[in-house]
């Protein structure tokens, strides 16, 4: 299993995974890799988060960036339709006698899963001095799921989650606030990700982040930096169980 988060913040965006493959029933026994790839830079200002069938998953980002590039699309409009063109025309081709979803009684097998959480900006090219940044801020995150057979839906309430959810999709409703800072969604990507991780082990390895931005585009943070904010979360937590269990009048 995975978990792949997507934020929308005032200067910009952020786009979160773990990095655990698991592998078998996860009602049996299983065995894991923590070195799956799940952010992708699919253009200067749009990434591109993967869940599910991670080999399926990178076969598919490899054709994506090169066929993006190729078209030279950029915004996230754009890139989304050929991300549904590919990966639709593909799993046609590979699954033609699979069911998108189960069927009661039915004998055929069930296309593999696969969750696309597509953020970035729409592009309308702007020269800045030497620096050609998007003309517009419109964020835009989509999600793209094999079971709906990747029709793109538009998160427009400022996040996107899949995989292990539950705990993620309760932090979030209780700590995201519409047009933060990307310094405040940092850690609470990493947060969600990390706090899911303690509770359920489809979910873990390391974390990674990418943040989009309307000048830098699309930066995937190095381990370091992603490490420093995971040890200031723990010093925040450790300040909210005090916050409760601390020294206090009864």
């Amino acid at each position: 299993m995975s978990l792949i988060v997507c934020l929308r913040g005032h200067d910009g965006m952020v786009l979160a995974s773990d990095s655990r493959g698991t592998f078998g029933d996860p009602r049996g026994v299983t065995a894991q890799n923590d070195n799956q790839k799940k952010l992708y830079r699919l253009s200067k200002y749009v990434g591109c988060a993967v869940a599910g069938s991670g080999e399926i998953g990178a076969r598919l980002m490899d054709e994506l960036i090169e066929t993006i590039r190729q078209k030279n699309v950029e915004g996230t409009n754009q890139v989304v339709g050929v991300v549904r063109d590919v990966v639709k025309k593909r799993y046609d081709e590979w699954f033609a006698k699979f069911n998108i979803q189960p069927i009661s009684g039915a004998q055929q097998p069930v296309r593999p899963d696969l969750v696309l959480i597509v953020g970035g900006y729409d592009y309308e090219e702007q020269v800045l001095g030497k620096q050609r940044i998007p003309k517009t801020r419109n964020q835009r995150i989509y999600q793209m799921i094999a079971a709906f057979d990747f029709a793109p839906m538009l998160h427009d309430y400022g996040f996107a989650l899949n995989g292990v959810a539950q705990y993620a999709l309760y932090l979030l409703n209780r700590l995201y606030v519409p047009d933060s800072l990307i310094a405040r969604l940092l850690p609470l990507a990493a947060y969600v990700i990390t706090e899911t991780a303690s509770q359920d082990g489809k979910v873990g390895g390391p974390v990674q982040i990418t943040t989009v931005r309307p000048a830098d585009g699309c930066i995937e943070l190095a381990s370091s930096e992603i490490e420093k904010v995971i040890i200031e979360n723990k010093t925040r937590s450790e300040a909210l169980r005090e916050s409760f269990f601390g020294d206090r009048k009864a």
